[in-house]
């Protein structure tokens, strides 16, 4: 996700044409609808008829802005993610890879463990036999796109760190779910609240660390045969 802007084309949103602008309150009035409603009444439950009442616009206006009930929820779910205005994973001077992994993974647990965002995605669960568009909608947006975001910063930094990573998009799997640890199922199954920030930090940090160290490619094996030594070395047992 490349722009803040919140009025960008998410996945599974309609493009504008030609012609006037569509007004981006009314758009931004149909998002909030449409999030207060998947929490509210789930994303079954709701249609976009409710979408278009609670924003005070017409259904039609609602379906200018987005196809069908997919494209609003894959635009919901992005607009959240931007909204955390996550670090970006880039080749740019300054930190480095185990600094500029971890203070991504701090902030994206942080967002992922908030009390409304693990409804949300509990919310969507619940419906995702009776509804997987939906549901491919919801990963689309949000699991897909930082798995994706998290592949690419290790494929470029791969060659340079001297990382052994043959599949990046398996990697990426591999440390997110290192950062995030159960802190979700402990919340959707009501045993517990969201992590402290320091605890989220401390396991961030050594997860990132963990799996970097586990990917670096081995030094080369020593031959374990002592250096020759000269004809007059005073250790020469001759």
């Amino acid at each position: 996700m490349s722009t803040n802007s919140s009025d960008s084309i998410s996945p599974g949103v309609e493009k504008r044409g030609r012609g006037r602008p569509r007004d981006p309150e009314k758009r931004r009035a149909v998002l909030d609808a449409a999030a207060a409603l998947f929490l509210e009444r789930g994303v079954t439950a709701t249609t976009m008829e409710a979408v278009a009442e609670r924003a005070s616009v017409s259904k039609m206006t609602v379906y200018k802005h987005f196809s069908d009930k997919p494209a609003l929820l894959a635009a919901v779910f992005d607009r959240n993610l931007r909204a955390i205005e996550l670090p970006k994973l880039s080749e740019t001077e300054g930190a480095s890879p185990p600094d500029r992994l971890s203070e991504y993974g701090e902030r994206l647990v942080l967002f992922l463990t908030r009390p409304e965002i693990v409804r949300a995605a509990r919310i969507m669960a619940a419906g995702a036999d009776d509804h997987p568009e939906l549901a491919s909608a919801f990963f689309a947006a949000g699991p897909a796109a930082v798995l994706g975001r998290v592949a690419d910063y290790l494929a470029s930094i791969r060659e340079r760190e001297d990382l052994e990573i043959p599949d990046a998009p398996m990697a990426a799997e591999q440390l997110v779910s290192a950062w995030l640890g159960v802190d979700q199922l402990r919340q959707n199954l009501g045993v517990g609240g969201p992590p402290a920030p320091e605890t989220v930090s401390r396991r961030v940090r050594s997860a990132t660390e963990a799996l970097l160290r586990g990917w670096r490619a081995p030094a080369a094996p020593s031959t374990g045969r002592r250096p020759a030594l000269r004809a007059d070395d005073p250790r020469d047992p001759c």
